[in-house]
């Protein structure tokens, strides 16, 4: 298996540690992952993406061959990267800040990140509402491995991120394979 994942957003929406997070859950169930980062030369308000390649063997090189999922919390994220993804790329949004194309809609799965993580009193949590969606969607790593990762890097809130990965894993898995 080798998964090529973009992520795209704005600045402060947490797209960079929504791809550290997915990279470290991926590692807990023994995958090997390689991430990149590129962000605007703008101070603030500029866009952030970050690429991952998700393999089972070691990863040699840092860019995906190609973009099976891509992950975008800004319209500008779809707008852009359009043109690199395939017919078979799954696009993941959140809902209400992305507008699908309908000749898109049936490779898209709009999540209502922003929704959820307000419902769940955690206004931060729509990129960890996110991971749950591409970990339920995908399957690349396990519930059990994202929850770990969330509990590693947000010691002080894993009550409220595990909430909010646990409605996006829900979400995910409805569209899942």
């Amino acid at each position: 298996m080798k998964v090529g994942v973009r992520m795209y957003g704005m600045g402060g929406q947490g797209i960079i540690t929504l791809a550290k997070l997915v990279g470290e859950a991926t590692v807990e169930d023994g995958k090997y992952v390689m991430m990149t980062e590129e962000y605007s030369p703008y101070i603030t308000g500029g866009w952030s993406k970050a690429d991952l390649i998700i393999s089972d063997e070691a990863v040699d090189y840092p860019l995906p061959e190609e973009i099976n999922y891509l992950v975008t919390l800004s319209q500008e994220g779809l707008d852009v990267n359009i043109s690199d993804l395939n017919t078979k790329s799954k696009i993941i949004t959140e809902r209400s800040l992305v507008s699908v194309p309908d000749s898109l809609k049936r490779e898209s799965v709009e999540i209502p990140a922003i929704e959820i993580s307000k419902e769940l009193k955690n206004p931060k949590g729509a990129n960890v509402v996110l991971m749950g969606a591409f970990s339920g969607l995908t399957r690349v790593f396990s519930e059990e491995s994202g929850e770990r990762a969330i509990a590693k890097r947000f010691p002080k809130y894993i009550d409220a991120n595990v909430s909010c990965f646990e409605k996006g894993y829900e979400e995910g898995k409805k569209h899942g394979r």
